[in-house]
């Protein structure tokens, strides 16, 4: 999904050699033996989650899957994510691939049926455009949130706060409690649960 909508992008940060390091991460993943070997070529990679372990920052990526079903390509399906892709973000090194067909973290088991679409509700009347914008800004967030992870400057409270505000627009609400469950600290600090 997140190739589909960002091809209008991928294109012009090549042609240029820039765009946030996290947004290079997702096409750069995609070229390594290990998503090819293990990933089909249609899934999704979904937000980024980082956490920081003995000194050193890393993201977890969520894979899924999706489809276009009966909607004539207007909706995309999106199903329950099948795996996580965590790299090392200092060198973008994968150092961890978890199948959840083999052992889910959450109790909602495998879904053969879609657990919601996109684009949803909250960006669903944004122009591509749009959506590209507030796209690549929270991609550009997440460059500098990682690099304060890794003592390389401050996540001032005013970034902090649009970046959460970029998160909850942005992401698919119907996939939120699985990353929630892949990244309970991250969520809960950026996006506290709405009571």
């Amino acid at each position: 999904m997140e190739r589909m909508m960002a091809q209008s992008t991928v294109a012009a940060s090549a042609a240029a050699g820039a765009g946030p390091k996290t947004e290079r991460l997702f096409d750069e993943l995609r070229n390594t033996p290990l998503f090819r070997q293990l990933v089909p070529m249609e899934a999704g990679i979904g937000w980024p989650i980082p956490l920081r372990r003995d000194g050193r920052v890393y993201v977890t990526l969520p894979l899924f899957s999706f489809g276009t079903g009966a909607s004539g390509g207007k909706q995309i399906q999106l199903y329950p994510p099948f795996a996580s892709v965590t790299l090392n973000w200092a060198t973008q090194r994968p150092v961890k691939y978890v199948t959840f067909r083999f052992e889910a973290p959450w109790t909602l088991g495998p879904s053969a049926e879609p657990v919601g679409i996109f684009p949803h509700d909250a960006i669903a009347k944004l122009s591509i455009g749009a959506y590209t914008e507030r796209r690549k800004e929270l991609l550009g967030l997440y460059d500098e949130l990682c690099e304060s992870l890794a003592g390389k400057g401050a996540f001032t409270a005013e970034r902090s706060a649009r970046f959460s505000e970029l998160l909850r627009q942005l992401i698919e609400p119907s996939l939120e409690p699985f990353y929630r469950t892949l990244g309970p600290k991250f969520f809960e600090r950026f996006l506290p649960a709405e009571k």
